[in-house]
């Protein structure tokens, strides 16, 4: 039985189905390489089979045979199918576009830990997926094979120079070639922002052919659950029902639970892991009827009749009122997203899984902490609703949003006297800690339960599902509906023999895929509110489910029996195939930009410039589309560019976004900062396009605010070994702040303040800062910045007076702040928050001008000079106080050893 297509006047007709279906694939386990140099394996299972139908231009080596090999020497869509007995069995046809051979070869790569370090060791080499080893093509090859190195050494010779670019952070990482020639080799941080990664050559053609770009995924998870003989596997109910999570950064890393066993991966199921659990540990009832399942840092979490239990690599944990958590859970969900570089404000942790009953909600973090969030009597009057509704609601489902620190709750309750539910919507918010009910209900039958998925977009992008029907909102609530079928019919069911919804899969650049049970696939896109019945790939009694290789791209597992068969999955291939009859086209020929998927961090400084280019066909009037969603603290500038040539347009956007807050003299300048603070997630996008366009969902997130890692240093001041491990002073007490009565001894930590700098009492001392974030250098300090000793000395000053200095009113010194500021301790007296400049007649007041001018910056040649001449060691503190440089509060310590005149030691 099949599905056959045929279009009447724009209308898809569904005239029957079929359990025969067909297949193609490749030598390779991609279809990045799908040209007229390209092995085409042929693949027909059922009954009745002929032989294949197949254009003159393509030549196939045994057309009788159910499985065979094909090649299409001309570049264009080509008719495949097979021919079967009987009319209405015969299988459905495909229309394969094959593509001219501009990339004809590929990279291989392995990945390797470092032992005991952060370190990933990746080697590779360049192979042809037509003259390739069965090593090469099964993807365990050790080394390259003989035609291999050959042809990576020629084009070694002919300049190749590969690059590893993390396609998150955009750091590039240069291999270098081995002794063993034909062999690259690098060593690249093992991080989450180093999760996916891109194999990008130079341009160098052998025989006219290039080596195609190569996206992979490298884990850094690796977990080895310990089993023992007598141990029994977890399960669901049923054998169509899989659960399934992956860890968000690394969808390699992945558990599933069929109706035969649990497995786990750390690599899109190239290799397998059981996992059981001891004897008596769980009733018959509950180990087989595993409810939800959720994969975390810790090992893995089961839900079985309202408990929690958490698999780790050596034990199995039950995770009840200990932790927190109640024995009535009604589900879990992790992350959908990945932020790798994301970094919440101080001392804000972001959650990793929600919990939730019908009437509370629960977050867990890293190291088993699991905290309570709310309850739904809590909820209901932080929203404002009426008090009489509490019982009424209950919490049908959690998840994450498309925001890093958002989290949606889907809020029931029964409509009386009738067979329906509403839902409302509420949204959490991690970094404000507010909560905000949307402007979203939606009505749905009381027997069905709800899932809903957010898109990886910068406006509330979503869609929620039950068995039967797909409900989509688009940009912010403004385009909301159900998904259609071609026949117009929202419950999807009736194009897929009745079979019922079983996953949804979304990928970040908005392509989705509509599961059912019986492998019926059908294909959506982000702002596009049909669907498409896509070519059947496995057979209706297989229990798939779509996971993500190593390459990043989707596949389908089989996991019938309790083993893994994964075969991947030409999606974009099938969906042209699949539309190819339909009248339709996209409204662009190239949408580009300068956006990625890495996070932007924003200083009061920074501004950020990115570009869009879309090239369309002439009166077609596309045009990109930039939506913001979030505080509004960011002003821009934009500058379109327009030409037409040939019938063919290209628009160019180019965007600046920009802060022109001025906080200098300002009164409320904590309130003026927290104000102009946030995190905005801004899209990028066409204002038209289908299913058949490439991917264009373009989404950044852009945090306005003090990185947490950004930090000053004293240029040319090191942490290396000191003569002095530590040692103690005294400071007499005329050389000290405020007159004290005694000298003060001193306990110089050298693990504290560093190595100091050794200066003579004659030199005097200009300091020079730099900015770094972690470990990175960004800039020398300009900015106006103080200085003051620790432990209070005052037996030093400044070579320029406020006179030379060019104020025309006395400025601020240390004497005046503290004055001002009694109760405040020395290093909260002056700031960016109160600081005032001396340039301005209409600030300030006149003075003694001839006093020290106590402001240091790089270009006024401000110096600290010693007053006397005797051996002291100073710890000095620095602080930036132009309110206008960063909303970080900067400083950094050192510490400076005179030589002269020895006072006293201990």
């Amino acid at each position: 039985m099949f599905w056959k297509k045929v279009v009447a006047a724009g209308v898809l007709l569904l005239l029957g189905y079929s359990s025969a279906l067909w297949r193609y694939r490749t030598n390779t386990k991609t279809y990045s390489i799908f040209n007229t140099r390209t092995t085409i394996h042929l693949e027909y299972e059922g009954p009745d089979f002929i032989e294949w139908d197949i254009p003159g231009v393509c030549s196939v080596k045994n057309r009788t045979l159910q499985n065979t090999i094909m090649i299409c020497s001309v570049q264009g869509v080509h008719t495949i199918r097979p021919k079967v007995y009987g009319k209405t069995a015969e299988a459905e046809e495909r229309f394969l576009y094959v593509d001219r051979p501009s990339e004809c070869f590929l990279w291989y790569y392995q990945s390797s830990r470092v032992d005991n370090k952060p370190i990933q060791n990746i080697v590779m080499w360049i192979y042809d997926p037509e003259n390739a080893s069965p090593e090469e093509l099964a993807n365990n090859a050790s080394q390259p094979s003989i035609n291999s190195m050959s042809l990576s050494s020629q084009f070694f010779s002919m300049g190749e120079e590969p690059t590893i670019l993390s396609v998150i952070s955009y750091d590039v990482y240069i291999p270098e070639i081995t002794k063993q020639e034909g062999i690259w080799e690098v060593q690249i941080p093992h991080t989450k922002a180093n999760v996916l990664l891109m194999i990008k050559g130079n341009s160098v053609a052998f025989q006219d052919c290039f080596v195609a770009h190569h996206p992979f995924l490298v884990s850094y998870i690796s977990q080895n659950f310990t089993q023992n003989s007598e141990d029994l596997p977890l399960t669901t109910s049923t054998e169509e029902n899989i659960l399934f999570d992956w860890h968000p950064c690394f969808p390699a890393n992945v558990v599933t639970i069929s109706h035969w066993e649990t497995l786990y991966s750390n690599d899109a199921f190239n290799t397998t892991q059981k996992i059981r659990i001891p004897p008596n540990m769980l009733t018959d009832e509950e180990r087989e009827n595993i409810q939800d399942i959720s994969l975390i840092e810790e090992g893995i979490i089961f839900l079985t009749a309202g408990r929690l239990y958490l698999r780790r690599t050596n034990d199995f944990l039950k995770l009840d009122q200990t932790f927190h958590i109640p024995s009535n859970i009604t589900g879990t969900e992790t992350r959908t997203w990945c932020w790798p570089e994301y970094v919440p404000k101080e001392g804000l942790e972001l959650s990793e899984i929600i919990l939730w009953t019908k009437k509370e909600v629960f977050l867990g973090y890293a190291g088993l902490r699991f905290f309570k969030l709310i309850c739904l009597e809590e909820l209901v009057e932080i929203l404002k609703l009426h008090e009489e509704d509490i019982n009424k609601f209950t919490i049908h489902r959690a998840t994450y949003t498309s925001d890093p620190t958002g989290i949606a709750l889907l809020l029931v309750h029964p409509i009386m006297g009738s067979q329906s539910s509403m839902m409302h919507l509420v949204f959490y918010n991690e970094n404000t800690i507010k909560w905000e009910l949307q402007d979203f209900v939606l009505y749905f039958p009381q027997d069905q339960k709800l899932n809903a998925l957010f898109l990886y977009s910068a406006l509330p992008n979503f869609v929620i599902w039950d068995t039967k029907t797909v409900y989509y909102s688009y940009h912010k609530y403004s385009k909301n509906g159900y998904m259609l079928s071609p026949l117009g019919y929202q419950d999807l069911t009736s194009f897929a023999n009745n079979s019922y919804i079983h996953q949804v899969f979304i990928d970040y650049f908005g392509n989705g895929v509509i599961k059912m049970y019986n492998n019926i696939m059908l294909y959506f896109k982000i702002d596009v509110t049909d669907v498409s019945l896509l070519h059947k790939w496995v057979n209706e009694n297989e229990n798939t489910v779509i996971l993500i290789n190593t390459n990043g791209e989707p596949l389908l597992t089989n996991l019938n029996y309790g083993f893994a068969k994964v075969s991947e999955y030409p999606l974009m291939l099938e969906l042209y195939s699949s539309i190819y009859t339909e009248v339709t086209s996209c409204p662009y020929l190239l949408f580009e930009s300068s956006i990625y998927l890495n996070d932007i961090r924003m200083d009061k400084r920074d501004e950020l410039t990115f570009w869009s280019q879309i090239v369309y066909p002439e009166n077609y009037g596309v045009y990109s589309i930039v939506e913001i969603n979030g505080p509004e603290i960011l002003k821009q500038e934009r500058n379109v560019d327009y030409e037409t040539a040939l019938g063919i347009c290209t628009k160019n956007l180019t965007v600046t976004l920009y802060q022109r807050v001025d906080y200098e003299a300002v009164n409320n300048y904590s309130q003026l900062q927290d104000e102009n603070m946030g995190h905005v997630m801004i899209q990028l996008r066409p204002s038209q396009f289908a299913k058949t366009c490439p991917s264009s969902n373009q989404a950044i997130h852009v945090l306005v605010g003090c990185y947490t890692k950004r930090h000053i240093v004293l240029k040319g001041y090191e942490n290396k070994k000191c003569r002095h491990e530590n040692l103690k002073y005294e400071i007499e007490k005329q050389y000290l702040r405020g007159n004290p009565p005694e000298n003060k001894l001193i306990n110089y930590n050298v693990s504290e303040y560093g190595c100091p700098l050794h200066i003579y009492m004659t030199e005097k001392f200009h300091p020079v800062l730099q900015l770094y974030d972690d470990d990175e250098f960004v800039e020398d300090v300009t900015a106006n910045f103080i200085i003051w000793e620790i432990h209070e000395r005052i037996d030093f000053s400044y070579t320029v007076t406020m006179h030379s200095a060019g104020c025309v009113n006395e400025a601020q010194t240390w004497k005046s702040m503290i004055k001002e500021n009694k109760d405040l301790p020395i290093d909260k007296v002056w700031g960016p928050e109160n600081y005032r400049h001396c340039f301005s007649f209409s600030s300030g007041k006149p003075g003694d001008l001839s006093q020290p001018y106590e402001i240091i910056n790089s270009s006024n040649k401000n110096e600290i000079i010693w007053k006397t001449h005797h051996i002291g060691f100073y710890v000095f503190r620095v602080k930036i106080i132009d309110p206008n440089y960063s909303f970080c509060e900067l400083t950094t310590t050192f510490a400076i050893e005179i030589f002269g005149i020895l006072p006293s030691l201990y």
